[in-house]
């Protein structure tokens, strides 16, 4: 199995609306590689807030409006934030039956005229346990954060830390939401408190874009990139009914079966993109994918082993912090910044060894979790 096209939109605040990005994403994956649009045989649609914040759902069927008269299968799909790493995982399950299979994943979250977005994400988590007693997602990663810190002896120090790298990457991503936005540690330290302990620079934006692959049966061309695994788990929906909120099983499930499968370990990974929606999250995430032990993340952070020219690069394109977080798009995103790295076509942010790649994506508050290994 092989990657054989990649294509995505800038991230940020557009004018362009849900289909409009898609198309985009669509475009550039088919002008990237070899395969023609009417050598697809079908296409997975990612995408969580269509309905509520653009009155647009049937996306399938949306999708095949921009197509030529082709009436392939066009499936969405849906597991919150989680969504394009699922829709991943589904094609690659159809290329039992199909040869080569596109997957596009799209949000257009600003600008609604249905919902407002903070009551739309808030879908993702349980709505009589969680939603209806306030406990939106700022509110939840902020407990989470605190039983981490409180559980491992860290400040918001580290958290800050954390932030700062991912808009230094950001700047060298021109595609980047946060691309154009130069940020100093005193900006971090000094925004506003959300939800304590996380302040404004602990968030990731509410993002529209696109991003979009092609998954094809055999290989294509010299620039694919090979699949090794791709597994996906899951949790229980609200952290109510979790007994540690300092690790999400979902991921540690999933990263288990997927490194078997691969036939790798950690220390074999050049490269890892990790679903940092909040700044806690990417802490929780190196250690749930077995890069360092419980606890031991920020010593990953101050030592410098994952920034861009470290031991294990991680976000190089900035992570769902800078680079943004258009939910249905991200863990293409991610894919995409994967992909580009392995092919070492990431200009300034490219990292000197480039084989091995893994990108997590995580559906909620660690209820889903995708896990996606691949070589160069």
């Amino acid at each position: 199995m092989y990657i054989t096209g990649i294509g995505r939109t800038k991230f940020g605040v557009l004018s362009k609306s849900l289909i409009e990005l898609a198309y985009e994403a669509m475009y550039n994956a088919i002008n990237d590689g070899p395969i023609d649009i009417t050598d697809i045989d079908a296409i997975y649609v990612s995408n969580f807030l269509g309905g509520p914040l653009n009155g647009q759902l049937h996306l399938n069927s949306a999708i095949a409006s921009l197509l030529p008269d082709m009436n392939i299968p066009i499936i969405r799909i849906e597991t919150a934030c989680a969504s394009s790493s699922v829709a991943l995982n589904q094609a690659i399950q159809s290329l039992s039956q199909f040869s080569n299979v596109m997957v596009v994943g799209v949000e257009k979250m600003t600008d609604s005229k249905y919902m407002n977005p903070t009551d739309a994400i808030a879908m993702a988590a349980d709505n009589i346990l969680d939603y209806q007693n306030g406990l939106i997602f700022p509110a939840s990663y902020a407990l989470i954060a605190q039983q981490y810190m409180l559980k491992y002896g860290i400040g918001h120090d580290v958290l800050e830390q954390v932030s700062y790298l991912n808009h230094k990457n950001s700047n060298l991503n021109p595609l980047a939401h946060f691309s154009y936005k130069d940020v100093s540690m005193e900006m971090i330290r000094q925004s506003p408190i959300v939800a304590s302990p996380i302040n404004l620079f602990d968030c990731s934006p509410i993002s529209d874009g696109a991003a979009a692959a092609i998954i094809s049966k055999d290989r294509c061309s010299d620039r694919d990139i090979e699949i090794l695994s791709s597994h996906v788990s899951t949790d229980s929906i609200s952290i109510s009914q979790r007994k540690d909120l300092t690790s999400f099983n979902a991921t540690k499930t999933a990263v288990k079966k997927a490194y078997a499968e691969a036939g790798i370990n950690p220390d074999d990974l050049d490269i890892v993109e990790v679903h940092d929606c909040f700044t806690i999250s990417e802490l929780i995430a190196l250690e749930d994918l077995g890069l360092c032990e419980p606890g031991r993340s920020c010593d990953m952070i101050e030592n410098g082993d994952i920034s861009i020219d470290g031991r294990i690069p991680v976000n190089t394109d900035g992570g769902l912090k800078a680079n943004g977080h258009p939910i249905g798009a991200t863990g293409l995103a991610q894919i995409f910044e994967v992909v580009t790295q392995l092919r070492g076509e990431a200009g300034k942010r490219q990292i000197s060894d480039h084989e091995v790649g893994l990108a997590q994506n995580i559906g909620g508050i660690g209820g889903t979790a995708g896990i996606t290994i691949m070589r160069g």
